[in-house]
């Protein structure tokens, strides 16, 4: 694939999975062995969890890529999430 189409995956995995909450199209483009560095998520299931929870914690979670650049098959991003806390996230209240 080109970075071009790369870069493509990577905007729609985050305007369908975070953004919609489509977590079917995670399977579609999210390899196996994923690992979210940063996260204790490893593997495609366990991310659509970790997504489930934010979207809960966060109905109207926006993530919103600022910039992107890519190399060979590597495609790293500079984004803004941003939302509103209705649920309970890690042991968070609500705040509104």
């Amino acid at each position: 694939m080109s970075t071009e189409q790369n870069k493509e995956i990577v905007r729609r995995f985050h305007e369908e999975v975070p953004n919609k909450g489509n977590l079917a199209f995670a399977d579609e483009v999210v390899a196996a062995d994923f690992v979210w560095h940063g996260f204790p998520v490893r593997g495609v299931e366990m991310l659509k969890q970790h997504i489930a929870s934010f979207r809960t914690a966060f109905p109207d979670l926006k993530v919103t890529i600022e910039r992107q650049v890519a190399e060979g098959d590597i495609v790293a991003m500079r984004y803004t999430v941003s939302g509103t806390l209705a649920g309970d996230w890690w042991g968070i209240a609500p705040t509104g």
